[in-house]
């Protein structure tokens, strides 16, 4: 049975809502309840975070081998999958190594889900919505972060730090619908290149795809760094109440929810490479303000940052689709993303090292906004390439 255009992109934003919301980003907003219950040490913390993100790598690199041979439907749903039993384990959790083995299935199906699931949604539309339809399967990321962080506050609320288990029961729950769901509905109409073979080295194909890559990786490092110690931060520097740390971290979610849709359609009307400057820009610009441990300013910095979270993924995505088929999309945007986890895997266990020995998150804030800076520079070559072909006279 095929499905219309848009229930499908609705279909990968529930999809990319376990892989990233629930399989990554609900540890670090359970992160201060998890380490009060659990662990007692937030540079065990930041290394139980690095088993998620090296299971993403593995995962990254076994997407982009089997791009070759397996649909990408087929692929999200086998990420749906491992990511339901990593939730499931996490529920069960009693050590360090309970949480690392959880992580690292959710991570290897994150990978499985997210890499494959822009160039599906992209596929299914015309060229000029396609950073559109992009921008929408990646706010379900956001959605998911908002439900998260409101049922954490929910359950926190009445049952204290032992309740990250109850959040993860229920993020199993949904994560084994999402499965059901995408088993029965996730089926594409065909397409007249799905069975053209995979052009080799198909990244280099892309315009600018050196600064394409080198920013993907800026933004790994920096935004690990973000959303691993955002609540911390503002908890354990800026004095919030946990209560209102969680808020400020719904707001990112909020940003995410509307950052694609944002980010993407004006990649469609501005140029991708114009985009994706702007958005390190404020990105940037957003984790430079957590350290002053004010408000406004630190939810209009959860904002921003959501914003540029989910819109600069899209916008990349996007590009990236501009060039190639959806099966060539997999093994390109898995090339892309094995440098950004690699710098992804840094962050946490390098912003926890720093917050130990300097005694708060001000420096390791300071280097993610700079590292977030360095994105923007990179970028540049993403539009001087552009503009370089479309000056030849070739098309996109």
């Amino acid at each position: 049975m095929q499905v219309r255009p848009r229930v499908l992109v609705l279909l990968v934003a529930l999809a990319s809502a376990v892989a990233q919301a629930f399989g990554r980003f609900s540890y670090a907003l359970l992160l201060p309840a998890i380490d009060r219950d659990l662990l007692d040490s937030y540079a065990v913390a930041g290394l139980v975070a690095t088993a998620n993100v090296l299971a993403y790598l593995v995962g990254t690199v076994a997407v982009s081998a089997l791009s070759r041979r397996a649909r990408p439907a087929v692929l999200i749903q086998a990420g749906l999958a491992c990511s339901a039993l990593g939730l499931a384990l996490l529920t069960r959790a009693g050590s360090a190594w309970g949480l690392a083995v959880g992580l690292t299935l959710t991570g290897v199906g994150g990978a499985f889900i997210w890499v494959p699931a822009p160039g599906l949604a992209g596929s299914v539309v015309r060229p000029s919505r396609r950073g559109a339809a992009i921008g929408v399967a990646g706010s379900g990321i956001g959605g998911g972060i908002v439900f998260a962080s409101a049922l954490t506050w929910a359950l926190r609320a009445q049952g204290g730090d032992a309740s990250w288990r109850t959040v993860y029961l229920v993020e199993t729950a949904i994560a084994v619908l999402a499965l059901v769901l995408c088993l029965v509905l996730l089926r594409p109409a065909p397409r007249r290149d799905d069975d053209a073979p995979v052009r080799s080295a198909a990244l280099r194909r892309v315009p600018g795809w050196i600064g394409l890559t080198g920013g993907y990786a800026a933004y790994g490092l920096a935004y690990s760094v973000y959303t691993s110690y955002l609540v911390t931060a503002l908890e354990d520097d800026a004095g919030f109440s946990a209560g209102h740390a969680s808020a400020v971290y719904t707001l990112v979610g909020v940003g995410l929810v509307a950052g694609g849709i944002v980010l993407g359609p004006l990649s469609d009307r501005w140029g991708r490479g114009p985009t994706l400057v702007g958005g390190y820009l404020a990105m940037a610009a957003a984790i430079l303000l957590v350290p002053l441990g004010t408000e406004p300013l630190a939810s209009g910095s959860a904002l921003v940052f959501g914003l540029a979270m989910s819109g600069l993924p899209a916008v990349i995505a996007a590009h990236l689709s501009d060039s190639l088929t959806p099966r060539e999309f997999a093994g390109a945007f898995g090339r892309c993303t094995l440098a950004f986890g690699t710098a992804q895997l840094c962050g946490p266990p390098l912003a926890g090292f720093l917050a130990e020995t300097a005694g708060g998150f001000l420096v390791p804030f300071l280097l993610a906004g700079l590292v977030a800076t360095v994105g923007a520079a990179l970028s540049v070559d993403v539009l001087r390439a552009t503009a370089r072909r479309r000056a030849e006279g070739v098309g996109t």
